[in-house]
């Protein structure tokens, strides 16, 4: 499997726990009846679809997370990231007094 699907379906799965700990929580802690209502209205099929969008939520802000904390494995190491095409031109500037 290619390195950047891994890393997608590694974070997704992530995504998706953390997902599951959420409804979790919501479903235990039943902040203002919101639990009850859930599985007393709909069911079972609510706590899927609820499980399925905030796991599709969890998992992109957790890959978008992990793209943005990489510490740019892919550059070589040491030296200069950045070289200007032309060398740098000495200006002289004459300095003014203030006040």
């Amino acid at each position: 499997m290619p390195a950047a699907v891994r890393f997608m379906v590694m974070h997704g799965v992530v995504g998706l726990g953390l997902s599951t700990v959420f409804v979790g929580a919501v479903l235990w802690a039943d902040p203002g009846g919101v639990g009850s209502l859930i599985l007393r209205v709909g069911g079972w099929p609510v706590v899927a679809m609820l499980w399925y969008f905030s796991g599709l939520t969890f998992g992109a802000v957790q890959i978008a997370t992990a793209v943005m904390l990489q510490d740019g494995q892919d550059r070589p190491a040491g030296g200069r990231r950045f070289r200007l095409p032309v060398p740098p031109v000495p200006v002289r500037a004459a300095a003014r007094r203030r006040g």
